[in-house]
């Protein structure tokens, strides 16, 4: 039988008999052991490695390392486990959605994956919910041993996820009782407003449903764990907002705090009475609450160690006396999963099944050679090569006039070599159709107003990225406008804005990829029409970037932006046409060659070492690669000027 989510649930949880032992007192040490941001990264996969990665003991900057996975997640998580007394293992959500795994099994090895690593508790993330709550549903009651938690979702209707999610959810760690509340991110909910029954819940307000799952489970336990999948800002407010939270650990930004982030909860000292979800108050002393970050992908995971107290001797005087034992001190570290960690045989053998084929003898899963790098951030915080090729292909794709991608969709930077369909689902991971929609330039120009104003308050980072337009941010802005933006390519030659003064335009290099010198675009028309390529998020009003345009008046172009590049490559010219197959065992060291020749080892070891695989491997490798398109950043892909940002 299915409960629904509310006071109910609250109750059952709280209520269950006492664990067997003797409540513990006084000092204790408590380990937690942190995941978040997961995204299906069932298997190790390949990074250019930055400062802040080589801080961290992935390797060395500028390195092209092989990170994360479950196995090697699993070996270190052991480890931990071994060294503790007291430790329980949290994840902050977004398990699905990531990799060719998710796209092919749809979550099954990813919760397999995180039973194997005796996960005590997840909070719901957004993307669990990308294909709708019935495969939520069917996964989670099927395959997890552990509970999903969402404190924040009351159910509506006859939804199925009432049934396989909880508030809250009370765990023993020899005698030391930890409540742990989750907090899920109500961006999917609200999305899904024009289908209201397929989720079958409601997204209440995170912080009355938190104190009232405070306030019950309060007298029950020891310490109180958030678990978020909010985002930082809205982890702060959340403290903010409610008393009694010993610790929270977030997710949702794929974040990676070196240090905790201390905010003050009860009002952050100015408030003295907080309300719960049934609208009691209760008075509180203002005290501060660590907040955790652990990073995201499987690269690093958060070990928090906890020294609690509840004498009052040992306490400041800011101590609530209805909290039990406080944080007395805290120790964050981050471990970093990298190339030096050995696999856990076991997890390894589970997850087997599920790993993408090696290359096949005739390089059916390769896609195109990549000759550099195509990052996903620009430098200057505008353009990007992976950005510009994205947005390029999906106006080409629509025979839009302009096509606008939100800069979320790009997860991961495209690595020199071989790119097969793994790699290109880890860069553009979402099943998020590519749509082309009419708009207004008035409604095209408030778009872009939008971005420039969530630009301005992330250090002047672009959070769009397009084709078939100019735009200049002003950042920082106050007021209005906070952006100009020049939707009409002329034939006008340029190689400055001054250049098109007469038509009080901007210049940029052609959108298509020509050489210099640039053309002139005109400015934005707000009577006129455009045909806007976009993704069906987008146009359905997620990231308030559009208004909500309904589902009628969006005309398919492909089923995702990962499938309209992979059509767009099938098209490509090599990067070397013409170029001789010689190889040499130095060709075969490092670029394409290495992954071709590689991925063709992997596939002659599966088939036992047979005679057709083991001469001329290296040569067979330099071929394919000679053979494949080209996704090279110059290829329309490089940073040209379609974003800048302008000192006010």
């Amino acid at each position: 039988m299915r409960l629904a989510l509310g006071s109910l649930l609250f109750v059952l949880v709280a209520c269950r008999p006492p664990e067997a032992g003797t409540r513990v007192h006084g000092a204790v040490e408590l380990v937690l052991l942190h995941t978040a941001d997961t995204h299906s990264m069932l298997f190790p996969y390949r990074a250019t490695l930055g400062s802040s990665d080589a801080r961290r003991g992935l390797g060395q900057v500028g390195e092209l390392g092989s990170v994360g996975g479950f196995a090697r997640l699993a070996t270190l998580l052991g480890r931990e486990r071994s060294r503790a007394a007291r430790v329980l293992h949290l994840d902050s959500g977004d398990v699905f959605q990531g990799s060719l795994a998710f796209e092919r099994f749809g979550g099954e090895p990813e919760l397999l994956a995180l039973d194997a690593l005796h996960v005590d508790a997840q909070a719901l993330g957004n993307h669990e919910l990308d294909r709708g709550a019935e495969l939520v549903c069917d996964r989670y009651e099927r395959l997890a041993n552990f509970p999903l938690l969402a404190a924040n979702y009351v159910a509506d209707g006859a939804g199925c996820l009432a049934g396989v999610s909880a508030p809250y959810v009370v765990l023993e760690a020899r005698g030391l009782r930890v409540g742990v509340i989750g907090v899920g991110n109500a961006s999917s909910v609200a999305l899904l407003k024009e289908r209201p029954n397929e989720l079958g819940v409601l997204a209440r307000d995170a912080a009355g449903a938190v104190q009232g799952a405070l306030d019950v489970l309060r007298p029950e336990v020891d310490v109180v764990v958030v678990v978020t999948h909010l985002g930082l800002d809205a982890d702060i407010e959340l403290v903010r907002r409610t008393s009694g939270i010993d610790l929270v650990l977030g997710g949702h930004q794929h974040l990676t705090l070196d240090a905790p982030e201390w905010a003050l909860d009860c009002g952050g000292g100015g408030v003295a009475r907080i309300v719960d979800a049934w609208g009691r108050a209760r008075a509180c002393s203002p005290r501060r609450v660590p907040i955790v970050h652990s990073g995201a992908y499987t690269k690093t995971f958060g070990r928090v160690r906890l020294e609690l107290d509840d004498d009052p001797a040992h306490l400041v005087a800011t101590a609530d006396p209805l909290d039990g034992h406080e944080v007395v001190a805290l120790t964050l570290d981050l471990v970093a999963v990298s190339e030096e960690t050995p696999e856990d045989p076991g997890v390894a053998w589970l997850l087997e099944p599920y790993r993408p084929e090696p290359l096949a003898a005739l390089g059916s899963e390769a896609l195109a050679e990549v000759p550099r790098p195509l990052e996903r951030a620009g430098a200057t915080g505008g353009d990007s090569p992976l950005g510009n090729f994205a947005a390029s292909v999906a106006r080409e794709s629509a025979q839009a006039d302009v096509a606008v991608l939100g800069a979320s969709s790009l997860r991961h930077d495209v690595p020199p070599g071989l790119l097969d369909r793994e790699g290109l689902v880890r860069a553009l991971p979402f099943e998020d159709p590519v749509v082309s929609v009419e708009l207004p330039g008035v409604a095209l120009g408030r778009a872009f107003e939008h971005a420039a104003r969530s630009a301005s308050g992330r250090d002047c980072r672009t959070q769009v990225h397009v084709a078939g337009a100019l735009v200049r941010f002003r950042c920082p802005c106050e007021g209005a406008p906070c952006a100009r933006v020049f939707a009409t390519e002329t034939d006008v030659p340029c190689a400055a804005d001054a250049d098109c003064g007469a038509l009080d335009g901007a210049c940029g290099v052609a959108v298509d990829g020509r050489a210099a010198p640039g053309r002139c675009f005109a400015p934005l028309a707000a009577g006129a029409s455009y045909r806007v390529a976009t993704t069906a998020y987008l146009a359905a009003g997620g990231s308030g970037l559009f208004d909500a345009i309904p589902e009628s008046a969006r005309r398919p172009v492909s089923d995702s932006l990962s499938q309209a590049l992979a059509d767009e490559l099938r098209h490509g010219a090599p990067c070397a046409a013409g170029a001789s197959d010689a190889a040499s065992a130095e060709a075969c060291r490092s670029g394409c060659a290495s992954d071709a020749f590689r991925a063709l080892n992997d596939a002659c070891a599966e088939q036992g070492g047979v005679t057709f695989c083991t001469a001329g491997l290296c040569e067979r490798a330099v071929s394919l690669c000679r053979s494949l398109p080209c996704l090279d950043a110059a290829r329309g892909a490089a940073r040209d000027g379609r974003i800048r940002f302008e000192a006010p």
